[in-house]
């Protein structure tokens, strides 16, 4: 058996990072295998001896395909990637067993959960306190909800769990249950450079959609918008000040979001531009590698598309 550092240089350095996918399908997924095979080893005796594997094992398969797919050396070494992500993957499955754990038999429906989650996660990004009546008010106001739903959800909320409550996962470190109530946990959505402003970043990615082709302009607004929202953990009145002044801006995924809570997914994306879920992934990934082309955005966020690849 391998040791820690071996297991690790393994992993860094797989050739699987070397392979192209198109060109050598075979290789490629046999290197895969054997590194899927690798990480698996390295957590079952060196992360989680204590653990049974089944445990975990299908949050390390998930994890460690999406990584592999929007893996960027220039970045960090592979490991650590998979590591921060698998983490944070691991605190949200235990959060949420918490969360029900704590709402004491209160079931509540999908339609306030998304809700209290849009409330919850604009509130904090705005550090409000949701008991003040003010802040109620606000909430209603900005994201275009009853003033007494939005009472209502808070009600319930503060019934059904504790959000301030700090717990323990099972690995004894402390989870705020209000981080993952508030659905702010982006992972692969869109990572954005502190040193630069998000206004300044999505007008470069402006520029590059301005010299897109006419006819996949639409389909292609429709995602970026999409992205973006989720980009600023769904602050409709930020997300609409950024936008406005954009040629990427589509009117048609705010209003839907603003009316049903929630974004199209990509079938629907795909129906409205009466396209194909191919066809959009395919417009979408060459939109991307346009991206990818621009040094000053290639090294600040990379996007995880909403359409299937």
């Amino acid at each position: 058996m391998y040791t820690r550092e071996e297991f690790e240089n393994l992993i860094n350095n797989s050739p699987l990072f070397d392979i192209d996918k198109d060109s050598s399908p075979m290789l490629y997924k046999t290197e895969k295998y054997n590194l899927l095979t690798l990480i698996t080893d390295y957590y079952r005796f060196y992360i989680y001896c204590n653990k049974p594997l089944d445990s975990y094992s299908m949050t390390l398969m998930e994890t460690a395909a999406e990584c592999i797919k929007y893996y960027d050396r220039e970045k960090s070494q592979f490991l650590s990637l998979f590591n921060m992500v698998m983490k944070r993957k691991l605190h949200i499955d235990k959060a949420k067993e918490l969360i029900d754990a704590y709402r004491q038999g209160i079931k509540l429906s999908n339609y306030d959960s998304r809700l209290i989650s849009k409330i919850t996660a604009y509130a904090k990004s705005k550090g409000l306190d949701l008991n003040d009546k003010s802040v109620q008010y606000k909430v209603a106001e900005v994201l275009e909800i009853d003033l007494e739903e939005v009472k209502r959800l808070v009600c319930v909320n503060a019934d059904a769990v504790t959000v301030h409550s700090t717990v323990k996962n099972d690995d004894g470190e402390e989870i705020e249950l209000y981080d993952y109530q508030s659905d702010s946990v982006k992972l692969f959505d869109v990572q954005l450079a502190e040193e630069e402003s998000i206004d300044e970043l999505v007008g470069k990615i402006d520029n590059v959609f301005s010299s897109i082709q006419s006819r996949q302009k639409k389909m292609i607004s429709m995602l970026l918008t999409a992205e973006i929202i989720k980009a600023l953990n769904y602050d409709i009145e930020k997300a609409e000040k950024i936008l406005r002044k954009r040629q990427l801006f589509d009117i048609e995924i705010f209003e839907y979001f603003l009316q049903n809570n929630e974004l199209p997914t990509a079938k629907q994306i795909g129906t409205i531009c009466k396209v194909s879920e191919q066809s959009l992934s395919r417009a979408y990934k060459n939109f991307k590698e346009k991206l990818k082309s621009v040094k000053s955005i290639k090294n600040q966020f990379y996007i995880l598309s909403v359409a299937k690849e």
